[in-house]
């Protein structure tokens, strides 16, 4: 996979000017570290927003028509040409301060598939290479893709590569204000020819039909999502696997020095925020950058167990920067490492050092030539909320 920076960093740069606040709470709906807080709600507190950021502009609109939750009527054609119909609904919300957009994809449960399925992607608007770049993920399957488009005439084109290496192509067509048509096609021939295999019919899903724990939340169709998201814990599927990262759910002080390659070093002071996420079946995170007064989300990490390879597979998402990486790993003595490739073909790894309830290091490092470089180094410690 190729990304568009140097994927080694977990933040993108330490040298941010933050000139303005940008709420990450939605009203009221915000947990209050000092007199409720829940380590549950930590990361969707941060991760939450109620709309697009300034910075997108007209590129905003693209895919803010669709915020809001919408009954599906979901086609799969399938390779022995008969279809499969199931129904189910569709979220989107903005996050990371407007600047990236998360959706959920869920189908009802049938009678040959008791649990309903459920999967979700994370969009943004790439400034420089003036598109949208999309990451899905599906957990049970695991599957996890990257596409990238935008508008083309009035539709939304999404391009990209499956896993097997094949043409993926997705499109949103015959857009109103409260329907559309979703398309998933597939070519195995380098593009000469194409095959349908998702057809879904989507209809806007009424204020009187929403489900909300109050009447705010039903008349706000821009909390749909995330209230969706949002987890108690990790589901049961994971069985022993979800202990790797169940332990750091919640709030974490965040202290990093960045290292460059001529020994000069930098600092950024923030937070770290993990929770639960997808019915449990995936750990996100929020990193949040304190600046004086200011903060600022500076990306996502979803993080699921691919049960068939018998590894956690995660992605970093980082909308100011451009940035996406991509990992795989888990447990190596007391440690958890993770492994990638940068955008230059250079490997690096992340690992999580010296873990206790209350602390751990989390370092950053790539292999150039015949060695590793530290790149980046974490110190994370418990806040006292009890104070």
């Amino acid at each position: 996979m190729v990304f568009a920076g140097a994927a080694t960093r977990l933040i993108f740069t330490a040298a941010v000017t933050v000139t303005m606040m940008v709420s990450i709470a939605c009203g009221s709906s915000g947990t209050s570290m000092k007199n409720s807080y829940d380590p549950q709600m930590a990361m969707i507190d941060a991760l939450q927003a109620l709309g697009p950021h300034p910075s997108l502009g007209a590129a905003a609109r693209v895919f803010d028509r669709f915020v809001g939750t919408w009954n599906c009527d979901y086609t799969f054609f399938l390779d022995n040409g008969t279809r499969k119909h199931v129904k189910g609904e569709l979220e989107f919300g903005w996050i990371l301060d407007g600047r990236a957009m998360q959706d959920i994809w869920i189908s009802y449960p049938t009678e040959s598939l008791k649990e309903r399925g459920i999967g979700t992607t994370v969009r943004f608007f790439d400034a420089r290479s003036k598109t949208w770049r999309i990451i899905f993920i599906n957990p049970a399957s695991g599957t996890l893709i990257e596409m990238k488009g935008g508008d083309e005439g009035g539709r939304i084109v999404l391009r990209g590569v499956d896993e097997e290496g094949s043409m993926l192509r997705w499109t949103f067509n015959d857009i109103t204000a409260n329907a559309f048509v979703w398309r998933g096609e597939k070519s195995r021939d380098g593009g000469k020819t194409w095959k349908l295999e998702e057809e879904h019919h989507m209809t806007r899903r009424l204020a009187s039909q929403r489900r909300g724990s109050s009447p705010a939340d039903v008349n706000d169709p821009r909390l749909d999502m995330i209230r969706m998201l949002s987890s108690s814990g990790p589901n049961q599927s994971l069985g022993s696997e979800a202990e790797l990262f169940n332990r750091f759910v919640g709030t974490w002080d965040l202290d990093c020095t960045f290292y460059d390659a001529s020994g000069n070093t930098s600092r950024l002071v923030g937070e770290w925020r993990f929770g639960w996420a997808l019915d449990g079946k995936i750990e996100q995170d929020v990193i949040v950058e304190r600046h004086g007064n200011g903060r600022l989300t500076r990306g996502t990490t979803l993080r699921f167990y691919d049960a068939k390879a018998g590894k956690w597979r995660i992605v970093w998402i980082a909308p100011p920067s451009g940035n996406v990486a991509t990992l795989e790993g888990g447990a190596v003595g007391d440690r958890i490492v993770l492994n990638g490739i940068d955008f230059d073909g250079a490997p690096f790894r992340w690992s999580f050092n010296d873990i206790l309830p209350n602390s751990f290091l989390w370092r950053g490092e790539i292999h150039r030539g015949k060695s590793w470089r530290l790149e980046q180094e974490m110190h994370l410690t418990r806040p006292n909320t009890a104070e």
